[in-house]
């Protein structure tokens, strides 16, 4: 159970997934309507969620790497 040691990469990760879809479908409805705040706001739920899963895989690597400190 490791992701039960790390929650903040399962949150992370989960957010990031739920962003980017929400993006998606929001995105559609924007280019349904391009006059309305749909496209916009798909745009930053995109983007949000792309950082979230780039903070997930950053704490992943720094979460396996082995500690200079357990070296010494």
């Amino acid at each position: 159970m490791h992701f039960l040691t790390q929650p903040n990469i399962l949150i992370a990760r989960v957010i990031g997934i739920l962003a980017i879809a929400a993006g998606f479908l929001l995105g559609i409805e924007g280019l349904n309507q391009p006059d309305s705040i749909w496209l916009p706001i798909a745009l930053v739920l995109i983007v949000t969620g792309l950082c979230a899963q780039m903070y997930a895989f950053y704490r992943t690597i720094m979460h396996k790497m082995p500690s200079r400190h357990n070296q010494d």
